[in-house]
């Protein structure tokens, strides 16, 4: 980054013309020994001992969770920890700010009255941070790399899918995106096959950010993303200084970034697998700040200056083979939801750490009501419903819950196991599943009884009631159908606005009564921000940096 020298500019001094010309003289002479003084000060460089130094512009923070980042290709990204990451080296047409609103970034753009065609208007002047411009062009490149299937990315449908061709593109029948036009440098059209409410919130997901075509093609489709250090790959605030593996990865202000330009002078981003080894590391001084705190380090977090926790737009829920008896019957799921007492879950088993679910859509989610009715812990609402399908609860069939090792601890599905059978009676075996194994038994229908961890991937209720609970969709692990939530989630994508919002809350209020998942909880995302860390913050999503404008260290 160019180094800009700040020099002072001689002014002369100027006195009132009415000023005695005595008095004037002897206004020059202070002024004359003020002026030698601070030149002896300067020349001796001394230091008041009272004078703080400046504060070093290194934030260190751990990515907790991993060993290490699996890849810097923002098309391969999805998980919070890579995002983290993939967020500050790339940048996109839009960005969201701290409550998930969509703003614009690299663009502006006008909407067609069909809803169905997007104009974006680019900013001139935005390259890559090797100088490459960035051009209309660049994105019709991006987007159809990104939907080609030999980039195979993850779940690029759900953010552009319906873009006009995507479909095509993604089966491998075409490389041309035909709903994608560079109208000329600074203009990109993409229409869509159908109105679709959350497409601009689509778009501020890494899978639809620019790439260097250029870096690209000189390292090669395979392994250019292992090159990222020193080339200009991204147009975010930062570009890669190191990446070592397994260890950290270090990254240093763009110097042809179009936003505002941060204060810090580096981020040493420490992979940390081990949560409990991250908060006793900023314990020690090593970090700037922790986050991705655990629930048994919540007591001792809890007393740290700087504090602060947040629920995430997530749920844990449980689901029902409902093509598998027993729970191919309502009142049997109805009397599961009634035994399932979450006060007592979040409070005892899980220490605080998580928000009790009564409903599927999270807080801070557009169409959050927290006033629609769930079937809240009741044991005789409990017995009446299984006893309505089964009088003599011997002649219930087995049942066994589930779940991934990796995800459901031992004890909290032991505390399950205990809560339904002292509500219910019956016998429930447990099945920890190692996570690859019980993804496949779940893709092949063969869990009778399971724990679901959904992550929104954007933020609209598109992307958890339709995307899990429609008949049709293929991530509908339970087989639930429903046809008056079906018809009122297509109806709801036909609409916008409130009207929309609300068709979901209608669809939720089905879901929930007719069990077709059973949440349980939403995750705490908990840290420690210290008051020295100034710009960062957490939101519904993680943590929150914004453009990076804002972030500094304070003195202690």
């Amino acid at each position: 980054m160019p180094v800009k020298v700040i020099g002072y500019v001689n002014k002369q001094f100027c006195f009132p013309p009415s000023l005695p010309r005595s008095l004037a003289f002897i206004c020059l002479c202070l002024c004359l020994l003020l002026l030698a003084a601070c030149g002896d000060s300067a020349a001796s460089a001394t230091v008041s001992p009272t004078t703080k130094p400046a504060v070093k512009q290194v934030l260190v923070f751990p990515n907790v969770g991993v060993q290490d980042l699996d890849n810097l290709d923002p098309t391969q990204g999805g998980d919070q920890n890579t995002d983290q990451a993939l967020t500050m080296i790339y940048s996109g047409l839009v960005r969201l700010d701290q409550n998930l609103n969509v703003l614009p970034d690299q663009a502006s753009w006008t909407i067609s009255t069909d809803r169905k065609v997007y104009t974006f208007y680019l900013k001139s002047g935005i390259t890559f941070s090797d100088g490459t411009p960035v051009t209309a062009q660049t994105y019709v490149y991006a987007l159809t790399r990104a939907l080609l299937p030999a980039t195979s990315s993850n779940d690029v449908l759900l953010f552009l899918g319906n873009i006009v061709g995507a479909a095509n593109v993604n089966a491998g029948k075409t490389t041309t995106l035909s709903g994608v036009r560079a109208v000329d440098a600074l203009t990109l059209m993409i229409t869509l096959t159908k109105p679709t409410e959350y497409f601009l919130q689509s778009l501020a997901n890494p899978v639809a950010f620019p790439v260097n075509q250029q870096v690209i093609e000189r390292y090669g489709e395979d392994n250019w993303s292992e090159d990222v250090a020193g080339n200009g790959v991204g147009t975010g605030p930062f570009m890669v200084k190191v990446w070592q593996h397994n260890t950290k990865i270090v990254l240093v202000p763009n110097p042809d970034y179009y936003g505002a330009h941060t204060h810090l002078t580096e981020v040493d981003m420490i992979f940390v697998a081990d949560a409990h080894t991250a908060l006793q590391a900023y314990q020690g001084g090593q970090y700037s700040l922790v986050w991705n705190i655990l629930p048994t380090d919540l007591a001792a977090a809890r007393g740290l200056a700087g504090f602060t926790s947040q629920s995430l737009l997530e749920t844990d829920t449980l689901f029902f083979n409902t093509q598998m008896p027993p729970f191919n019957q309502l009142a049997l799921r109805q009397a599961f939801a009634y035994a399932t007492d979450r006060t007592t879950l979040v409070q005892s088993t899980l220490s605080n750490g998580v928000v009790a679910a009564p409903t599927l859509v999270p807080p801070g989610m557009p169409g959050y009501q927290p006033v629609l009715t769930s079937l809240a812990f009741s044991h005789a609402k409990a017995q009446a419903a299984l006893q309505s399908v089964y009088p003599d609860i011997s002649q219930a069939p087995a049942i066994t819950f589930s779940y991934p090792s990796s995800l459901v601890s031992s004890g909290l599905a032991t505390a399950l196991q205990q809560m339904w059978q002292s509500a219910l009676g019956l016998q429930i075996n447990l099945l920890p599943v190692e996570t690859n194994a019980y993804n496949i038994e779940v893709s092949k229908q063969q869990v009778q009884f399971g724990f679901e961890q959904w992550s929104a991937d954007f933020a609209d209720p598109y992307d958890l009631l339709a995307v899990n609970l429609l008949s049709t969709s293929p991530a509908n692990e339970g087989k639930w159908t429903n046809t008056q939530f079906d018809q009122l989630v297509q109806e709801a994508e036909q609409t916008t606005g409130a009207a929309r919002l609300d068709l979901y809350a209608q669809a939720e209020q089905i879901a929930i009564n007719d069990v077709g998942w059973l949440p349980l909880d939403h995750q705490l995302l908990a840290a420690v921000i210290p008051p020295t860390v100034h710009g960062v913050s957490l939101n519904h999503m993680g943590l929150y940096f914004g453009d990076w404008s804002d972030v500094s260290l304070l003195p202690r």
